[in-house]
């Protein structure tokens, strides 16, 4: 059903960034050079935005809590090329938990992200499926993104699209994120622009009907209108947006 915008926007919000890095046996012998991307790409940051790290392999762990302290980030980002969690890519239950730990960012109202740092070779398997962890992902009002690095398997096959095992793609498109490309000396260029695109994307508003059942999922599709394709027919325009909600109401306070 068509609905009315009532509000629109390009706020500049501070973000919530949860670097999720893959330490897993395929990437080791490039996570070092990883790193060191990552660690150079805060400066990108603004002194307001936060920024969380977890490192995943067979299991995850949360490496450094949310905090605005740069060189906490990166003495925690180079930590991770020094921990060991198993040869295993188990991507599904990194995403559960990063989607629990981003809960803890410290302004609610900031723009929330995911980065994944992977070779997204992550076969499905474990103990969360990709509907459960997507519900808790558009739960929590978080966009995922994928920074694909090509390892050594990366000279032989094209890892965004190898078969079916591309563990990211369709937590980016289900939460209306993006994955990038990058060779291992690509990761700062390719962090900060993921930064950059984070702060500019656009917020669109609309008030659901009364009738809509609390809990339910609302499936959202954004369609540009006919007038702004024809002005802009020399463009590739591409809408990217979650594809939907969970209908909530606030909860009313009870006099005592």
């Amino acid at each position: 059903m068509k609905q009315q915008i009532a509000y629109f926007s390009q706020d500049q919000l501070p973000l919530s960034v949860l670097l999720l890095l893959d330490i897993s046996r395929s990437l080791r012998p490039i996570i070092e050079q990883v790193g060191e991307g990552a660690t150079n790409a805060l400066r990108h940051l603004k002194p307001e935005d936060e920024v969380a790290v977890m490192a995943f392999a067979d299991y995850s762990k949360v490496l450094q809590p949310f905090t605005k302290d740069r060189s906490l980030v990166a003495q925690n980002i180079t930590e991770a090329s020094q921990t060991s969690l198993g040869d295993g890519t188990f991507m599904n239950e990194a995403l559960y938990n990063a989607a629990q730990e981003i809960n803890k960012a410290g302004n609610p109202v900031n723009r929330r992200a995911i980065i994944v740092i992977t070779d997204n070779i992550a076969p499905a398997s474990g103990e969360y499926g990709v509907r459960r962890v997507t519900s808790d992902l558009l739960e929590s009002g978080t966009v995922v993104y994928g920074l694909i690095v090509r390892a050594a398997i990366g000279k032989i096959f094209n890892i965004m699209s190898f078969g079916t095992i591309h563990g990211v793609n369709s937590y980016c498109e289900e939460t209306g994120g993006e994955i990038l490309g990058a060779d291992r000396k690509e990761v700062d260029s390719r962090l900060g622009e993921m930064f950059m695109r984070l702060r500019t994307r656009y917020t669109i508003g609309y008030r659901p009907p009364e009738t809509n059942e609390v809990g339910a999922f609302r499936r959202v599709k954004i369609q540009l209108t006919p007038s702004v394709l024809k002005a802009n027919k020399n463009q590739k325009l591409i809408v990217r947006s979650r594809h939907g909600y969970y209908f909530r109401k606030k909860a009313r306070s009870i006099p005592g």
